[in-house]
């Protein structure tokens, strides 16, 4: 694991940071290629959460959420590619999570490409689990994430 990298809410500040990952992982057909002055507007909006991960004050991932019927809906996560596998895709998500329990949802969701082998494991590692399959676009699964034995398993943790 990348010692001392640290994960928050993301910032106005991190729009630049955020677009140069966002443009470094685009190339890989995963996320969406984002402009700054893009970023910024998402991150100025309560319709979005996003979680920045920082390596000595460098982005070095994100994970973009919003809200849909009363759940977190994942839409992307990224992480630069030399910093993968280190543990901060992971520690996105549980920051993401953490989140949703705070803001008292009951549920977290997202889609994963059927051939993002690592995403999928990324998030059925951090208990998310299948609910549908489609098969739009060379396909893609819904996974799910409960709250409430989340939020069990946090409060007991406090």
């Amino acid at each position: 694991m990348t010692a001392g990298f640290k994960v928050s809410k993301a910032t106005k500040e991190d729009a630049f940071g955020i677009s140069e990952v966002s443009f470094e992982v685009a190339k890989e057909g995963i996320v969406k290629e984002f402009k700054p002055e893009e970023m910024a507007k998402i991150l100025s909006s309560e319709l979005y959460y996003v979680a920045v991960a920082k390596l000595d004050e460098e982005v070095i991932g994100y994970a973009m959420s919003t809200y849909s019927w009363g759940k977190l809906h994942i839409l992307d996560i990224a992480v630069r590619r030399d910093k993968r596998r280190m543990g901060i895709g992971k520690a996105l998500i549980e920051h993401l999570i953490r989140h949703a329990v705070e803001m008292g949802l009951p549920e977290a969701y997202c889609e994963v490409r059927a051939e993002n082998v690592p995403a999928l494991n990324l998030f059925t590692g951090s208990g998310f689990r299948f609910r549908a399959f489609f098969r739009l676009v060379g396909g893609f699964y819904g996974l799910y994430l409960p709250l409430k034995a989340v939020e069990e398993r946090l409060s007991s943790c406090a």
